[in-house]
């Protein structure tokens, strides 16, 4: 019987507490599909309402945690998956619409810095007063620090070293352009407003969530880079991530 239970009690840590891995990779269903496939050693764990798959990729430990396009699930599934997995290194990838209008499909946009552009005020106007967008001012993140001091912020670092291995990659089509990954859970087709926002904040690039996690990332300790490719077909971006996971180091 004791034997038993201390079989049972060693189950039941290694379900809390799960094999580190070197590599955190954050992206939609569709982009981490081609990944799944590649895993060595697979495994299936589920946490809440998310599911994370472990393995190994191109000689490198990895969890693969879906994201899904919303920043609120993109940070409670990256939370989970850092607490739990305790990785060396967050990826976030996918694509992108460009702010750049220097930017072409097929661009490689590799993260300096992201810029979560959701946080705004508007000026006080009355009734009737109509709205206008482009005068709004920005509304920075306050972030949590040691000893709970808020840090107001309008950007989040990516990590130096990741960032000089991505800038050394092929990709199929395109440049790779080193830029501030810019999300918030919007889409922007107005041309002015695109312009407003890059003047702003600097995007070079929107989706609707990468900047959140390495927010996310940022106050959890763990390094953080994201892989954009402008308008990016499904997948494209998955084999850009391999070839990063081969040169990381």
């Amino acid at each position: 019987m004791k034997f038993r239970c201390l079989i049972l009690f060693v189950c039941l840590l290694r379900l809390l507490h799960a094999e580190p891995v070197e590599i955190l990779l954050v992206a939609t269903e569709a982009e981490l599909q081609p990944l799944r496939s590649k895993l060595s050693a697979p495994r299936t764990e589920t946490h809440a309402a998310w599911t994370f798959w472990t393995g190994t990729l191109a000689g490198k430990t990895v969890a693969l945690s879906r994201a899904d396009g919303d920043p609120l699930n993109a940070v409670a599934a990256t939370t989970l998956a850092i607490r739990h997995f305790a990785p060396k290194l967050v990826v976030t990838f996918g694509a992108s619409r460009a702010h750049d209008p220097a930017l072409h499909s097929g661009d490689l946009v590799v993260s300096e810095k992201f810029a979560a552009f959701d946080g705004m005020v508007s000026p006080v106007t009355p009734i009737g007063g109509g709205s206008n967008p482009l005068q709004w001012q920005i509304l920075p993140h306050a972030l949590m620090t040691a000893g709970e001091q808020e840090k107001y912020t309008v950007s989040f670092p990516a990590d130096a070293h990741a960032l000089a291995v991505a800038s050394g990659l092929s990709i199929p089509h395109g440049r790779i352009v080193v830029g501030v990954l810019g999300s918030a859970y919007q889409i922007n087709r107005e041309a002015d407003r695109i312009a407003w926002i890059r003047q702003q904040w600097g995007t070079s690039c929107e989706d609707t969530e990468s900047a959140h996690i390495a927010g996310c990332a940022q106050l959890l300790g763990v390094p953080v880079t994201g892989l954009r490719v402008i308008d990016g077909a499904d997948g494209t971006a998955a084999s850009i991530v391999l070839e990063f996971l081969e040169a990381w180091k």
